[in-house]
């Protein structure tokens, strides 16, 4: 029994890392249709591209990991029942709970990899990928414009170069940009340059002027020399960190600054959620063994007893959300957070363990007799 238990251990991990990870790089695909701009207009190396991706795929691995552990459970028992493994392991006097073992086990050692995920790996690629992002948006497009064209480096930035000299300069520059105040300003610069500073690239122009459009009027200052901050990216300018961000005691224990006061009810759920999610996949396991160990089936099909697991899967998924959402408005619901994740596999766990009960089905003499 203990090869067979590893064995079937193996085949529900097996299957759950490849659903996970065909999920995630469709995810991760579509997720990223924002970056290929950078590829195609920026001259972004596809190498950084997959850089990209890998760092994107944490959160959403993370995320997918409890389903898919599910789903593997779900589809290696229903196989086992439909090839009649799971009646011969019965008939060998195995219970249902030494049957239910080794998907417990993987589900188990899913819920290590999802801490691994949660806990580490997802605000250290979140952190990684908010610094590559800044360091982009304010190099790249400043370093690819292209002379002779109009280069929309934003949606209310654009850049007009006439040329470039034997030393990389810029020959003939316009520069317009629409700010969030309402002004226009448009900058004319005889030549220009990027140079780097300490909070990244920027254009060094000279001898031009710049013109500013405020209600209809316009005002205009000359310079010798002028620099110009292509970044203009909230995201990236932000003194406060997102809540992937962060790691678990920056969630648990937020410091005085103003974001964290404002929104300290609100990171403390996410942390708390982070200790409580991966738990999920351990429950979501225990529950779809006990339906399909412990519900009756006939001999057309195994459809009830799957669809019954899929439901309470969906219910369980829906309730963290839901909690996580009263949570981040009312601390007091923190404690029902870990109630919905822990009591369906105690629930289940102890189902399990309970000795089935077999029902005789009476002969005709004891019809007759009765």
């Amino acid at each position: 029994m203990k090869f067979i238990g590893r064995h079937i251990t193996m085949q529900i991990l097996a299957a759950a890392l490849a659903a996970s990870v065909i999920l995630c790089l469709a995810i991760v695909l579509q997720q990223t249709v924002r970056f290929v701009d950078l590829i195609v207009n920026r001259g972004l190396p596809a190498s950084d591209f997959a850089y990209l991706a890998f760092l994107i795929s944490a959160r959403i691995f993370a995320a997918l990991l409890p389903i898919a552990v599910f789903g593997a459970a779900l589809f290696t028992y229903s196989r086992m029942q439909s090839g009649s493994e799971l009646v011969v392991l019965r008939a060998a006097g195995v219970s249902s709970f030494r049957l239910a073992a080794p998907g417990l086990w993987a589900g188990a050692l899913a819920v290590l990899i999802g801490y691994l995920f949660s806990l580490y790996l997802m605000p250290l690629s979140a952190q990684a990928l908010r610094s590559y992002l800044t360091q982009a948006r304010s190099e790249i497009g400043s370093l690819l414009i292209k002379p002779g064209q109009f280069n929309d480096i934003r949606s209310d930035l654009t850049v007009f170069v006439r040329a470039t000299d034997s030393n990389g300069d810029f020959l003939g520059l316009v520069i317009h940009s629409e700010q969030k105040n309402g002004e226009r300003v448009t900058v004319v610069a005889e030549r220009g340059g990027v140079v780097d500073t300490d909070t990244g690239a920027r254009l060094l122009l000279r001898n031009g002027n710049q013109q500013t459009e405020t209600d209809g009027e316009v005002h205009a200052v000359w310079f010798d020399e002028y620099t110009f901050d292509l970044k203009n990216d909230d995201s990236a300018n932000r003194s406060y960190r997102e809540d992937n961000e962060r790691f678990l005691p920056d969630l648990l224990y937020p410091d005085n600054s103003t974001y964290d006061v404002k929104n300290r009810t609100r990171l403390i759920a996410q942390g708390h959620n982070r200790l409580a999610q991966p738990i999920l996949g351990l429950s979501y396991v225990s529950l779809a063994l006990l339906f399909l160990l412990k519900t009756e089936t006939s001999r057309l099909g195994h459809t009830r007893p799957i669809i019954l697991a899929v439901l309470s899967m969906t219910g369980l998924l829906a309730a963290n959300m839901a909690l996580v959402s009263a949570a981040s408005k009312n601390g007091v619901f923190i404690p029902v957070l870990y109630a919905a994740a822990i009591l369906p596999f105690l629930v289940g766990v102890g189902l399990l363990l309970r000795p089935g009960r077999r029902r005789r089905r009476a002969t005709p003499l004891a019809e007759a007799a009765a």
